[in-house]
């Protein structure tokens, strides 16, 4: 297990740090593996987190506005997984791997969970691992507690698509991009095991960086109404409305939305994917 350190407010938003079993992490305005230069008010050295792979201990560096773990100054003491330490006027946020159990799926009316059911989540998953390129989600937490609480007990790189402080303010509400390096990722299993037919996000393949896929997709949270000009909040990145919305975009269309993008992969109301491409108006379906 694997503990994450994260900042997830303010100037340093998206520092990130993924800790292996063993590892000592110094924090500071010139910290020894996570840096926050912007705060006046954090030490060269303030505090350091040493995680053995089940417990993480914080230790304040002589700092000289001191350590606070959830609100209380400390000198040494255990961190748990969830728990907030706050330096100057930055908050770090500690999460352990895949810490929180999985809840029981709720029972879908008319539905029996059957091997069929089983073998269809295999079938998605191997068909997402077999699709080339950078493998990219864009996740919904408005639709499950589970979504935010799987991307913050998890290794991979996310970030909210909303900036500033607005998007500070909503951070549990946001949809979240999120990379997947490894095709056998947990939270990627947990998405499809857990996820599937219940519109927690859509899938994606591109060639470009983490960083230019959020700005393509930023570009598109809010549209204006074709006749009013009214701005409307897009919810792209909820399976149902992408599946309608794709098949009537025109070639025009398709190419700005596919800028830089390679393939979108959408879940399908009996848990099939329907695989989007720019060229085609009809999708393959898989799984």
């Amino acid at each position: 297990m694997r503990a994450i350190v994260e900042v997830p407010w303010g100037p340093h938003r998206g520092a990130r740090v993924v800790l292996a079993p063993g590892d000592v992490l110094r924090v500071g305005r010139h910290g020894e593996g996570l840096d926050l230069p912007k705060d006046p008010q954090v030490s060269r050295i303030h505090f350091e987190l040493e995680w053995d792979g089940a417990r993480c201990l914080v230790r304040d560096k002589r700092s000289m506005t001191g350590t606070l773990l959830n609100g209380e100054d400390v000198k040494e003491a255990e961190v748990k997984s969830g728990d907030f330490i706050r330096a100057g006027d930055t908050l770090v946020s500690v999460n352990f791997e895949g810490f929180t159990r999985r809840r029981p799926r709720p029972k879908i009316p008319g539905r029996r969970a059957s091997s069929i059911t089983r073998a269809r989540k295999a079938s998605v998953l191997a068909a997402l691992a077999a699709e080339e390129g950078s493998l990219f989600a864009v996740l919904d937490p408005t639709r499950s507690p589970r979504v935010i609480e799987l991307l913050r007990e998890s290794v991979e790189y996310n970030r909210s698509l909303y900036e500033g402080a607005g998007g500070d303010a909503l951070t549990e509400a946001a949809p979240y991009l999120v990379e997947f390096t490894d095709r056998r990722s947990k939270l990627l299993v947990s998405l499809v095991t857990e996820g599937l037919m219940r519109r927690w996000g859509i899938f994606l393949t591109s060639k470009r960086s983490f960083r230019d896929v959020r700005r393509h997709f930023r570009r598109f949270l809010v549209v204006k109404e074709e006749e009013t000009g009214e701005p409307l909040y897009f919810r792209f990145y909820d399976p149902v409305v992408l599946r309608a919305f794709l098949p009537t975009c025109s070639a025009l269309q398709l190419k700005e939305f596919f800028a830089e993008l390679s393939v979108f992969l959408v879940e399908g109301d009996r848990g099939e994917l329907f695989r989007f491409t720019e060229g085609t108006t009809e999708p393959e379906v898989l799984g």
